[in-house]
């Protein structure tokens, strides 16, 4: 038996070591290429996901703002105005913005209206106590309220994740990208409205208390006119969509080095440029220095969100028809059109 265990370990002693067999280079190389593969297949999914998920958040965002338009509309029996202008202590007939650029010391020309519509709606969007900080007797570009309308955080609710321009401010506040329907051909501020201030949203008098359109203004009905729509929110380098200088806000003065000056970042905020100005259609860009950033417009694929006066909301495709849009963006064209 010892014999046997012997001869056992001897042979195994003499028997050579099997080596593991490693990968040659073709292997190798095959494999990073399935590995390239599959991250390559794997990429746009991620990529159509995450957008998937922007989207969702932009439309609830919408959402949110058409809702507090209805619960300003309940309390006060009209929807708010689009922009409140003050009246001029230096020349009682004109108003500071939108007049002959008079203001009394202490007040910016243009930029003392403080109530658009997005100011109107935050304590109805869980921004009370920064209403409430608010003073509407001083310009908006006054303390307190350069704090609060230079503060994007506060105004998150009217930012859209999938635009490429986020979080910079100026005199007129911080940036947007959502606007209430100013209607066609329409210039944001101009009061008191006109026969081209047909969308929901207008200037009005700061002294019409609560001033606005009304439900019965909307005669083609609430559900067929939009309120509220997704808007560029600056002006571009270049106004090609598509290119590197379009994802980019254009500056006036390069040599500001001041970002919270105005005529450095170009855009119109929170209380200056609130609304869209609906010609033109979808995805399209009102070539004009002055108001390009309230073109209807959104880096989603395909077209943009927006929320009609009854609360609902619906992601409307670039290609729509451009009569049915003109029909949706005027509140009083006796069209019964919808998308």
């Amino acid at each position: 038996m010892a014999q046997h265990k012997q001869t056992a370990a001897t042979t195994s002693a003499s028997r050579p070591a099997r080596l593991a067999k490693a990968f040659t280079l073709v292997e190798l190389l095959v494999v990073i290429a399935i590995i390239g593969t599959l991250v390559g297949l794997l990429l746009p999914a991620v990529q159509s996901a995450r957008e998937a998920a922007r989207l969702s958040t932009c439309q609830s965002k919408i959402k949110q703002q058409a809702l507090a338009c209805q619960n300003y509309e309940s309390a006060k029996r009209t929807f708010p105005p689009g922009q409140k202008h003050q009246l001029s202590r230096v020349n009682p007939t004109q108003y500071f913005s939108c007049g002959d650029g008079q203001a009394p010391t202490g007040y910016d020309a243009f930029a003392s209206d403080a109530r658009s519509w997005i100011i109107e709606i935050m304590p109805y969007i869980e921004q009370s106590a920064e209403y409430a900080k608010l003073d509407f007797t001083k310009s908006a570009t006054a303390s307190p309220n350069a704090a609060v309308l230079r503060t994007p955080a506060v105004f998150s609710f009217a930012a859209c994740p999938t635009n490429p321009v986020q979080n910079i401010t100026g005199n007129w506040g911080s940036i947007i990208h959502y606007g209430g329907s100013g209607g066609l051909s329409n210039i944001p501020c101009w009061r008191p409205p006109t026969t081209s201030a047909n969308g929901i949203f207008y200037g009005v008098d700061a002294n019409e208390n609560p001033g606005g359109c009304k439900g019965k203004d909307v005669s083609d009905g609430l559900s067929k006119t939009v309120m509220i729509c997704e808007k560029l929110g600056y002006n571009p380098v270049s106004y090609t969509p598509g290119t590197s200088g379009f994802r980019q806000c254009r500056t006036n003065a390069p040599a500001v080095t001041d970002p919270n000056n105005s005529w450095y970042w170009n855009f119109k905020g929170v209380n200056y440029g609130p609304l869209t100005r609906m010609e033109n259609g979808p995805n399209t860009v009102l070539a004009s220095n002055d108001w390009s950033q309230s073109s209807p417009y959104s880096f989603h694929i395909g077209g943009l969100s927006l929320a009609f006066g009854d609360g609902s909301t619906q992601f409307i495709s670039e290609s729509i028809s451009i009569t049915v849009w003109n029909a949706i963006a005027n509140r009083a064209d006796g069209s019964t059109l919808s998308p």
